[in-house]
């Protein structure tokens, strides 16, 4: 959408309120004076100053959408207040061009449930009939205020509900001899026991075993390998019931398989090493903490730990563990999340701390870098030094400032040894190791020189024993929590993930101070790192939620494929037909280049400075998520939409999107069937649940032209319709 109407008048009022030589009509040269352009309220919904150096192609710089003028990113041209009359955008120098203000001269009239749509688009993996009907208050005339309080109000209710723990999920449903240690002191809330009445439905594993879910498993009676009295089976018992293995095709799994759909290979084909990602979908399609998964889901991306690069993929609980750390501490303080990902093995394996000893100059050995370097760069500071705001803080000659340098990481190194994998025990997943619990200390490993910071001042010297370890590690992550940069480098990236790829620096700033002030409209705990007030604070600010920006065309982002396909199967209830109720999308890392816990490197699956080639390069915007997005995996996306859609989760050729040659899960699509018969009211709805009431008036009549020229009827008509919904930009971006 773009905005349709120009005010060619202030090229006139510019020429005579801009102080500088005029290079035409309208057209302002930047020498050596400092230039400045007063700005009148906005006497519009929106209003937006562009500049051109030709007269061709022009460029937001500013805008008014009735919370004050403010610069765009990436133009972070200064305005200030001018003693009581209007704002001043002040312009660079050594530049010369022309200016236009354009705006839209009317808002479009949205209803609350729209409002709510969109909402939920960014703050869940998508919404449905029930969250948008039930939103809090959503018929009252009184529902949008200046402080967006029923949204808050449905934040609140998130914070409320019970948290889906992925590796409780899979704890109840995998090794029967599994404890519940949750409520016992120095264990995690997430290890629970077996629960016998879901009985063996996940893999996992024992020592070198695997127990898979089918006739193979080794426990007693689910297979073919034990009786239940644990006795081994004969195999010559069964001649023609065998496996390729030479196993007997029988047991509880088989006999559950048979019962459901009449045959045993239902059961058969869950890849021990996808049996993470099973939980996963199921907690993004199903879980009623929609807001806390979400937020789960951006700081994975965030504190990256992926299957490229570590040991032991076919081992489920230290992944399921690692990742409830966000689940545990997404409303909860980011200092703690920094402190748990730093002494968790899974982490300390990827980025291999884990097990660093301090320098030995006999042996010519120096302290792993790689943990040192990544906390900075990616967890806490970033790599140029910010303003409050997000944008680049200057040197004297212009330059960006770094942030830390080679010696810096080295320094920083050495506070990192000494932390080794932790004692094996037992009510665990053990494969090689236990990497569950925090790494364990060994103090003489550890190297208790006082350390430089970035500002000059020393770290330790600590006692030398484990507490001295723990104090130096604390102190140098305190540091970096500390350090002015974090609060916008967080800030900028949260935006990212939930609302837009370029936010403004008016935006960030606001993010990054309830970061750091640990409140949100003066509610909150008041610590710093608070994650509720910066949630609060992304998810409520008006440039997430005002809808007259859809009109500006740089406001908004391209969705990431994988919520794109979570939302449609929540938007259709997608439903399990396993004997399991497994929810298992297979190979999405390779056909749509993204998948949980398939991070290609620890950078993530996108930069959040990517720009592809062509106007938004141009441009000088991001767009993190068109990295992923090219001719083949666009198109692998399109086809997974209508897979998905038409037949449902079926294995395609090559053995990619489901595991069985059947659909093993189908979207459910009956609300739409019995409103198939009026074609408008139904394209009204699809517009609501998979777009947030956006589609425009011209791109409806072509929807409709299309489906009463096809003459399809009943669930074919729907299906067709759904179709042509994953094709438009108002399903498949945010703005």
């Amino acid at each position: 959408m773009h905005i349709i109407a120009f005010s060619f008048i202030l090229f006139v009022s510019l020429c005579q309120t801009v102080f500088g030589q005029i290079d035409s009509v309208g057209g302002i040269e930047f020498e050596n004076a400092q230039v400045e352009l007063n700005l009148n309220d906005a006497t519009h919904p929106i209003e937006i100053i562009e500049y051109s150096d030709g007269l061709s192609e022009w460029i937001a710089v500013s805008r008014n959408y009735g919370n004050g003028w403010e610069s765009i990113f990436p133009y972070s041209y200064t305005i200030e207040e001018s003693n009581g009359e209007f704002p001043r955008l002040f312009l660079p120098q050594g530049e010369q061009g022309f200016f236009r203000k354009r705006f839209e001269p009317t808002a479009e009239g949205v209803s609350n449930y729209e409002l709510v749509s969109r909402f939920l688009m960014q703050a869940s993996f998508g919404p449905t009939l029930t969250t948008i009907y039930s939103f809090p208050n959503v018929d009252s005339n009184n529902f949008i205020d200046e402080n967006y309080t029923n949204f808050e109000v449905w934040i609140d209710q998130q914070i409320a509900e019970t948290p889906f723990y992925h590796r409780a999920y899979w704890r109840e449903r995998s090794d029967p001899n599994f404890l519940d240690y949750s409520t016992q002191s120095g264990y995690l809330e997430n290890e629970v026991g077996h629960n016998s009445s879901y009985g063996h439905q996940l893999p996992f594993v024992r020592g070198q075993v695997n127990y898979l879910i089918d006739w193979s498993c080794s426990l007693p009676g689910h297979g073919g390998r034990f009786d239940s009295d644990g006795n081994p089976i004969d195999p010559s018992d069964y001649p023609n019931q065998l496996d390729w293995r030479g196993i007997p095709k029988i047991g509880m799994h088989a006999e559950n398989s048979r019962a459901h759909i009449g045959h045993e290979w239902d059961v058969h084909g869950l890849k021990i090493n996808d049996a993470e990602k099973v939980v996963w979908y199921e907690a993004a399609i199903n879980a009623n903490d929609q807001l806390r998964q979400r937020v789960a889901w951006a700081l994975s991306q965030y504190f990256v730990v992926g299957e490229e690069g570590s040991n032991h993929p076919n081992t489920t609980e230290r992944w399921l563990n690692y990742y409830d750390i966000f689940v545990r501490h997404a409303f909860g303080n980011f200092r703690d999340i920094l402190g748990e990902v730093t002494w968790s093995p899974h982490m300390g394996y990827y980025l291999s701390h884990m097990e660093n000893k301090k320098a030995n100059t006999n042996k010519g050995t120096f302290p792993d870098e790689n943990f040192a370097r990544e906390v900075m760069q990616l967890f806490t500071i970033g790599l140029w030094e910010l303003n409050e705001d997000g944008t680049l803080e200057l040197d004297e000659e212009g330059k960006a400032i770094p942030t830390y340098d080679n010696d810096d990481i080295a320094e920083f190194a050495k506070v990192f040894t000494g932390m080794r994998r932790p004692f094996d025990r037992a009510n665990i997943e053990i494969f090689y190791g236990n990497y569950i619990d925090p790494m364990r200390i060994q103090s003489n490993r550890h190297d208790f020189s006082a350390k430089t910071l970035l500002d000059g001042s020393i770290l330790g010297p600590f006692s030398q024993n484990t507490q001295g370890v723990r104090d130096d590690v604390d102190g140098l992550l305190d540091h970096l929590f500390n350090h002015k940069n974090m609060p916008p480098f967080f800030a900028r990236f949260l935006i990212q993930r939930f609302t837009l790829s370029n936010p403004s620096p008016t935006y960030i700033n606001a993010v990054a101070e309830a970061f750091k002030t640990g409140l949100y409209n003066g509610n909150g705990t008041g610590n710093r790192g608070d994650m509720v007030a910066t949630i609060k604070a992304v998810l409520l600010h008006p440039e997430a939620r005002e809808s007259v920006l859809s009109f500006d065309p740089n406001h908004g982002k391209l969705r990431e494929p994988l919520i794109r396909l979570m939302h449609l199967s929540r938007a259709f209830n997608l439903t399990s037909l396993r004997t399991y109720e497994w929810i298992y999308f297979v190979g999405l890392e390779d056909i749509i280049l993204q998948a949980p816990y398939e991070s290609s490197s620890v950078f993530n699956f996108y930069r959040p400075d990517y720009s592809p080639n062509g106007t938004i390069a141009d441009l000088g915007l991001n767009a993190p998520e068109f990295q992923i997005n090219n001719d083949v995996s666009a198109l692998h996306l399109a086809n997974a939409f209508s897979i998905l859609i038409n037949e449902g989760i079926i294995m395609q050729d090559g053995g990619y999107f489901g595991s069985k040659n059947y659909a093993d899960a189908t979207l459910n699509f009956s609300f739409e069937i019995a409103i198939s018969n009026d074609d408008e009211l139904l394209i009204e709805h699809m517009d609501l649940i998979l777009c947030g009431g956006r589609l425009e008036a011209s791109s409806k009549q072509i929807i409709l032209d299309a489906l009463q020229s096809s003459n399809l009827l009943s669930t074919a008509k729907v299906k067709y319709v759904a179709s042509l919904f994953m094709f438009l930009v108002e399903f498949n971006t945010l703005y």
